[in-house]
């Protein structure tokens, strides 16, 4: 049984760039649960924009 439980955050690019607020809030969120953050994902095309980002969260199972 794997010792931690993992969940991936994905944020798609929006007219005006990416929602920072509702990611904080998300984390803090998650954060309260118990989750950690340990990673991002920016995967980029094209000309080097990422259009999605990711988070990578984890915390100990139970």
């Amino acid at each position: 049984m794997a010792a931690w439980e993992y969940k991936v955050l994905k944020y798609k690019l929006r007219m005006k760039g990416f929602d920072y607020e509702q990611i904080e809030k998300d984390l803090n969120e998650l954060g309260g649960e118990g989750w950690e953050a340990f990673s991002t994902i920016a995967p980029s095309f094209g000309a080097g924009q990422a259009v999605e980002i990711a988070v990578a969260v984890k915390r100990p199972r139970v």
